[in-house]
């Protein structure tokens, strides 16, 4: 009897100790042998083994925007930084996306499904390869290495390839009359081998966005006459294609924050916008980007303005946009990018933007590339702003900072969800966090919620969209309020000053948060990040006598949110007394016992930014 009462009082005080201690990180296992093995480390920065592969592409493509078919020939000289040999490569095709029978997310016009990618020729250091003994995973194609690869060592590719482009189907991409088409993912791409997963192997099912290798590009592209081009990169050979008229605009542009009329609907009238009145070449060269796309249209208009963005080296950036002609959606579109590139590198991310311009392509929906944008047109001035700085934004994330949006897209549309609201506000939003109200109604705590650990390729578009924009921009405004806008600014400037052209796992970020705040908010992280769950606070008992209050607030729900508590005094007058997430680091409970100076009518927990799952119990009245 004496044993058993011994063996249960151990047991008790197990487990007491146990619920004392605070909650650990959940690491998963290949971040951890990571880490093991250098290339990681528990204060979030890259590690001393850390490597990173890269490629160096030269392009020369045909494209008709009326027919859609592109023609290409590429060199890829590929670098294995990795300490392994690799034995393939596996080279993406996206287009594949529309190839019959290829699986898809995302609905595709019959009139656009074809064949896919014809590849035509293939050489590996020069010795062909047998395109038709290749084999397929998806839209991957895996081309074998004999010999392999060895670490640190390179190969070169020769590709041959033609492919018709979608004219009906937009799917961040496509033909928006019949001489403007916005062309991404056209292009034979080497997958990324990293620390974490060895090859990125995940196909391309038209939902799930991009993880690519930074490289170099030097693309020409040829395109018909009175064709205009935009791109990745920078032009080379201006001078040789645009009339002088034009050539002086851009010239102007690039020095002035004023807006300069590049193109006009008189121009495009008057045939005066190009040199020759033939097809042309057009030249362009980016060095450290993830990947290039271009626009084409023989009847958009362009404006043009730049923004200093780095006062120590007066570095300037042009910002264009580029519209169809009386597009109300097209104006004040260069303002907006400017102003959003201005305060992104001023403050709200304090890095210089680092690319020479951003150019806001009028297309469909909104869909970020290395110094492009394709937007839908948008009339209303503050979806407008939203759009325009969400996609500026992502300048920084994913590109500066290469993380894997194909598996944890949360990170960058979480971020540039946030991040960007202060420039709404400038717009005119006063209810720019609009996003946290209708995430907690529609889907926190439902089937569609799951953690943000959950690797994208698992979501359907419901899930996926939820858990990226809505629950992951959630858990950053939590985050900002809890730490301030100082400390928050501080640690995101450190992320990306640490991860800048590197591919950052979620851990990396949430280990950089940790070492800059020198706190560790493991207890934040889990519930919001790695597990299911909601939010829900409740009032608990509750006293009121006259202007005394006693009353408990409990954390019921796994999400912590932050404590607004508003109290209504007998003649119609409130106070409010709010407190950040940081009060449930070590509690699950809240007391307030506290004599106001005026009788007291009601209390009630929470507004329209703080979701709760059960709101019946956040209010008391006075009978």
């Amino acid at each position: 009897m004496k044993r058993r009462t011994i063996v249960a009082s151990l047991g008790l005080l197990l487990s007491l100790q146990l619920m004392a201690q605070p909650p650990k990180l959940f690491v998963p296992l290949n971040v951890q042998r990571a880490i093991e093995r250098g290339t990681r480390t528990t204060d979030g920065k890259p590690g001393p083994k850390y490597f990173q592969n890269r490629s160096d592409y030269t392009i020369k493509a045909s494209f008709d925007p009326k027919t859609g078919v592109l023609v290409g020939r590429e060199t890829i000289v590929y670098e294995n930084n990795s300490p392994d040999s690799l034995r393939n490569i596996i080279l993406r095709l996206y287009p594949n996306l529309f190839k019959a029978g290829a699986e898809r997310q995302s609905a595709v016009d019959p009139a656009d499904l074809n064949n896919g990618v014809e590849l035509q020729e293939i050489r590996v250091n020069g010795s062909p390869i047998s395109t038709e003994k290749l084999k397929y995973a998806g839209t991957n194609a895996i081309i074998p290495m004999k010999p392999s690869i060895k670490a640190n060592t390179s190969v070169t590719l020769d590709i041959a390839w033609k492919v018709k482009l979608p004219n009906k189907t937009k799917i961040r991409m496509g033909r928006y009359d019949t001489g403007t088409y916005f062309v991404a993912y056209w292009y034979p791409q080497i997958a990324v081998y990293d620390d974490i997963n060895g090859w990125s192997t995940d196909s391309y099912t038209g939902l799930q966005e991009f993880y690519n290798d930074y490289c170099s590009f030097d693309v020409e592209i040829t395109l018909p006459r009175n064709q205009v081009a935009w791109a990745t990169g920078e032009l080379q050979n201006a001078d040789a294609i645009f009339s002088d008229k034009i050539l002086e605009r851009i010239a102007s542009a690039k020095k002035s924050d004023q807006l300069v009329r590049v193109i006009t609907a008189e121009d495009i009238a008057s045939n005066s916008i190009l040199k020759a009145d033939t097809e042309n070449v057009w030249r362009f060269k980016a060095s450290n980007v993830p990947d290039f796309a271009f626009g084409v249209s023989d009847s958009y208009v362009w404006d043009a303005t730049s923004v200093e963005v780095d006062p120590a080296t007066q570095r300037r950036v042009l910002v264009n946009a580029v519209y169809k002609v009386g597009s109300t959606a097209g104006e004040n579109v260069a303002e907006i990018a400017q102003r959003s590139i201005k305060r992104l590198s001023e403050k709200l991310i304090g890095v210089p933007y680092p690319y020479p311009h951003m150019t806001v392509y009028e297309g469909d929906f909104g869909m970020e590339f290395p110094m492009m944008c394709n937007d839908g047109p948008v009339t209303d001035p503050i979806q407008k702003a939203f759009v325009t700085s969400h996609e500026v934004s992502h300048s920084y994330f994913p590109f500066m900072v290469g993380t894997n949006e194909t598996l944890y897209g949360w990170i960058d549309e979480g971020l540039v969800t946030f991040i960007p609201k202060a420039i709404e506000q400038e717009y005119g939003n006063t209810n720019a966090h609009y996003y946290i109200a209708a995430w907690g109604k529609r889907t926190m705590g439902t089937t569609n919620d799951v953690p943000l650990s959950v690797p994208s390729t698992n979501l359907n578009v419901a899930t996926s969209f939820m858990q990226n924009y809505g629950r992951a921009a959630v858990g950053f405004y939590f985050l900002h309020d809890m730490l301030g806008e100082k400390v928050f600014q501080k640690v995101i400037k450190e992320y990306v000053t640490r991860w800048a052209s590197k591919h950052p796992t979620p851990t990396d970020l949430i280990y950089t948060i940790n070492s800059v705040t020198g706190k560790d908010y493991s207890w934040y992280w889990n519930p919001w990040f790695y597990e299911y769950g909601y939010a829900d606070l409740a009032l608990e008992d509750v006293t009121i006598s006259d202007d005394k209050v006693n009353l408990t607030v409990t954390k019921k729900g796994l999400f912590p949110v932050p404590i607004k508590l508003t109290v209504t005094f007998n003649d119609g007058t409130t106070q409010t007394i709010y407190h950040t997430a940081q009060v449930w680091e070590k509690s699950s409970t809240w007391r307030l016992k506290q004599t106001f100076d005026k009788k007291v009518a009601k209390v009630a927990l929470g507004d329209a930014n703080i979701p709760d799952a059960f709101a019946a119990n956040n209010t008391y009245r006075v009978n």
